[in-house]
C-alpha cells in the first residue's frame, strides 16, 4: 500500500471517529436527571406509581429528550435527609412527603385540601407551596396523591370515636395534635417499627396510607377504619431549584406538562390501586368499619380543623387564612 493511500485511509478514519464522537455527544446531550423517594422505588403504593406515570410522561412531553432515573429510596439518603440532599444538588429530584416542614412550614396545609389539584393550580396555591420552598433552592413541581388519604389499622375494631379514649396509638409530631383531642395516647415510632409495635402490643392502632399489605400488617391487626382522614394526602415532586432553571425552556416546559396531565389521571390511578389493596387485606383477614355518618363528619372536621390551629404558631395569620380560603374552596 503506497503512501498516499495510506494517508486517505488515516484521514477517513479520523472523519469517522469525529462524526462518531460528534453523534455521541449528541446523545449524552439529552438530560438525564437523578430522583430519589421515600419510600423503596418497588413499593405497591398510589403516590410512587403516580410518581413512575409522571416519568413516563415527562419522557413522553420531552420527546425522549428528559430521562429521570430513580437512583434509589431511602437506602441513599434517610427520608429526613432527602429533600436536604435535594437542596444541595446532590440529587435532581425528591418523592417525599412533609418531613421537611421545620424548614418550610407551608407543606403541613398540603394534605389538608379539600379541592383538587387543577383547582389549586387555578387559584393560586400550587405558586404559593413552589414559592415557599424557594428558600431551600427547591421548586415544588406537584402532587403525587389525591383522594388517597390515611387509614386507622388496630388490634380491637373502631366504630366510634369514643373508642380512641385512651388508646395507645403509633404517631408523630404531625398527628400528635389530632390523636390528642380524640383523647388517645400517641406514642412516637417510625414507619419501619409499625410492625413490631403493634405485634408486641406497644400500640393498639397505628395510621397509615391504605397500601400496607407488603409491610405484613395484616399479620398484626384485623381491622381498619374505613373513613381516612387528610384524603389529599401528603406526597409530592420537589425538584432542586438551580437545576430547574439551569434547563432549556422546552425541558422546563416538559416537567410541568406531564404533571399537569398526571394531575388529571391522579385520580384515577389512585382509586385503581385501592380497590386492589383493599381486595389484598380482605383476602388476608383485615375487616372494615365505619363510624356513623354523624361521627364521620366531625371526625373530618376535627382532622382539618385541629391542623389548622396547630399551624397558627408557625404561618403568619394573613397567610394562614389566605391559605385556609384557597384549600376549603371557599
Amino acid at each position: 500500500m503506497n503512501a498516499s493511500i495510506c494517508k486517505a485511509l488515516i484521514r477517513a478514519a479520523a472523519v469517522s471517529s469525529l462524526t462518531w464522537l460528534c453523534a455521541s455527544s449528541a446523545v449524552a446531550a439529552d438530560i438525564t436527571l437523578k430522583a430519589i423517594t421515600y419510600m423503596p422505588p418497588s413499593k405497591f403504593e398510589d403516590s410512587m406509581a403516580v410518581f413512575k406515570s409522571w416519568i413516563e410522561k415527562v419522557k413522553e412531553q420531552s420527546g425522549g429528550k428528559v430521562d429521570i432515573k430513580i437512583v434509589g429510596g431511602p437506602e441513599v439518603f434517610p427520608v429526613n435527609d432527602q429533600v436536604n440532599a435535594g437542596s444541595k444538588g446532590l440529587v435532581d429530584i425528591v418523592l417525599t412527603f412533609t418531613a421537611h416542614a421545620p424548614a418550610v412550614p407551608e407543606v403541613e396545609t398540603i394534605f389538608l385540601s379539600k379541592v383538587t389539584p387543577q383547582q389549586e393550580r387555578e387559584n393560586g396555591y400550587t405558586d404559593l407551596f413552589d414559592k415557599a420552598h424557594h428558600k431551600i433552592n427547591m421548586k415544588y413541581i406537584g402532587r403525587a396523591s389525591t383522594n388517597s388519604g390515611f387509614y386507622i389499622f388496630s388490634r380491637k375494631p373502631i366504630h366510634s370515636l369514643e373508642d380512641f379514649k385512651g388508646m395507645k396509638i403509633r404517631s408523630h409530631t404531625g398527628y400528635n395534635p389530632f390523636f390528642r383531642s380524640l383523647g388517645a395516647n400517641p406514642v412516637g415510632i417510625g414507619i419501619s417499627e409499625i410492625y413490631g409495635a403493634l405485634e408486641r402490643g406497644l400500640v393498639d392502632a397505628a395510621p397509615y396510607n391504605l397500601f400496607v399489605h407488603d409491610m405484613g400488617i395484616a399479620e398484626v391487626t384485623k381491622y381498619v377504619l374505613d373513613d381516612p382522614f387528610w384524603k389529599a394526602h401528603t406526597t409530592m415532586i420537589l425538584m432542586n431549584k438551580q437545576k430547574f432553571n439551569s434547563l432549556p425552556a422546552d425541558a422546563q416546559k416538559a416537567l410541568i406538562d406531564a404533571q399537569i396531565e398526571n394531575e388529571a389521571e391522579m385520580a384515577g390511578i389512585v382509586a385503581e390501586m385501592k380497590a386492589q389493596e383493599r381486595k389484598k387485606l380482605e383476602e388476608a383477614g383485615i375487616t372494615f368499619t365505619k363510624l356513623s355518618d354523624e361521627e364521620a363528619k366531625e371526625w373530618e372536621r376535627l382532622s382539618v380543623d385541629v391542623r389548622f390551629d396547630d399551624l397558627k404558631d408557625k404561618l403568619p395569620p394573613e397567610q394562614l387564612a389566605k391559605i385556609k380560603t384557597m384549600l376549603m374552596g371557599e
